[in-house]
């Protein structure tokens, strides 16, 4: 639930949430084949700010699970005890103000070989594979976070509206249209066949240093290859029957009363018809005035408060209405049994982590970045400060390595982390 009324009075209602039904039998009926465990799948959920948050009302005055809830943190209140605030996390190797968006989701930045910059997300997508229609899905209102990375060092496309989304899970192709993709498949497959055979050839006769380029290359096309046979299996199986209607359009862009809703709504509906397993939503960096009540001001102006008490109150606005989405997602995921499919509910069996790769935006800090994780059936900490004795910050990583360990994934250490975060 929402800790305050901000949807404008003619669409407050614009989700007829009652007629949502997920025809999930039917799901499992048609379900492409595979190996089925009898452990209900993890799911992973990302939400990302490409401009931080305020610090002085994100982080909690008071540590441990009985820490007092911050100004900005006041929407979870309805599920203490399902999250943990960190403090004094970061990625110790970063330092590239608005350009640490990018290396969000893997602590890496710069130039680097292909695939040394493999987000968290995409490890966790690999380890899916095509066991679900989409190893991953990706959206961001305001522009894109550009967090997520392949393998083969490929920035993961993310849609900027969520209709385009929810054509993407729901909305079936026409026979044509599907007969046209299979064709396209093809070709595509047959073109893969023909660059992986030319680099073949080149592979006998190239020095050190172009083998290892061609290495790269071989590695994205056999990434390709097995995307092309993921999409494959699932082309001819029918989408997830949803009943859902969207009222209205948004007057812009900016008008994240409208989309940000939506956004979470449809991922909530694809964890639930098992559409995807790994998830990144995001708001992006802009200087538009976003539509709220009490918001005049440019988003990245509004970062650079200047310590001005009208500017301070307008992004703190922003702050707490992006907290009010993660903590309604996760009231839904807590609402929602996993019924025949085991005990518990969709909560237990999802991690939805809120961060960023900016901590303060108004001194370009890459330090002490804001990090909430809910659900993942872990024992949470309430709020973790997570300074060293040192004086030194815990690297995100060392987070991220126990998320992807949660989700199943046979890893000690991701991307230079020094450790694990200990839930227990």
């Amino acid at each position: 639930m929402m800790s305050r009324s901000i949807a404008k009075p003619a669409r407050r209602n614009f989700l007829k949430a009652a007629g949502i039904a997920i025809a999930l039998p039917t799901l499992e009926s048609v379900a492409a084949p595979r190996s089925r465990s009898p452990r209900e799948p993890m799911r992973m959920v990302c939400i990302g700010s490409a401009l931080g948050i305020h610090p002085d009302a994100f982080f909690p005055t008071s540590s441990g699970p009985n820490f007092e809830l911050s100004p900005t943190l006041q929407p979870l209140s309805g599920v203490r005890g399902e999250f943990t605030v960190f403090s004094h996390l970061d990625h110790p190797a970063i330092y590239s103000k608005h350009g640490a968006t990018s290396s969000f989701l893997s602590g890496v930045g710069g130039q680097v070989p292909a695939g040394a910059n493999t987000s968290m997300d995409q490890i966790a997508a690999d380890h899916v594979g095509y066991a679900t229609r989409f190893p991953s899905l990706h959206v961001s209102l305001g522009g894109s976070l550009g967090c997520s990375w392949t393998k083969s060092g490929i920035k993961v496309r993310e849609d900027s509206d969520p209709r385009d989304l929810f054509n993407k899970l729901f909305v079936r192709d026409s026979a044509a249209a599907a007969k046209a993709r299979q064709l396209q498949l093809e070709e595509q497959g047959s073109i893969l066949d023909l660059v992986g055979e030319q680099a073949k050839r080149f592979e006998r006769r190239a020095n050190p240093s172009d083998k290892q380029k061609l290495d790269e290359y071989v590695t994205a096309i056999r990434e390709a290859e097995a995307k092309l046979q993921g999409m494959k299996r699932w082309i001819k199986l029918p989408k997830p029957i949803v009943s859902y209607e969207i009222e209205g359009t948004p007057h812009s862009g900016m008008d994240y009363e409208f989309l940000s809703p939506l956004m979470f709504d449809l991922l909530f509906l694809a964890i639930q018809s098992d559409s995807s397993r790994v998830f990144t939503a995001g708001f992006g960096m802009h200087n538009h005035a976003i539509e709220f009540d009490g918001v005049k001001d440019g988003y990245h102006t509004l970062s650079h408060h200047g310590n001005l008490p009208d500017r301070l109150r307008q992004l703190q606005l922003i702050d707490r209405f992006y907290i009010d989405q993660m903590a309604r997602l996760v009231q839904k995921l807590k609402d929602a049994p996993l019924g025949e499919r085991g005990n518990g509910t969709l909560l237990d069996q999802t991690m939805v982590m809120f961060g960023s790769g900016m901590g303060d935006a108004a001194r370009h800090s890459n330090r002490n970045l804001p990090v909430v994780l809910a659900g993942g059936g872990l024992k949470h900490h309430g709020h973790l400060d997570c300074q060293q004795a040192s004086g030194r910050q815990t690297p995100l990583n060392n987070l991220y390595t126990s998320m992807l360990q949660n989700f199943g994934v046979d890893i000690d250490r991701f991307n230079g982390a020094t450790g694990t975060i200990h839930f227990g």
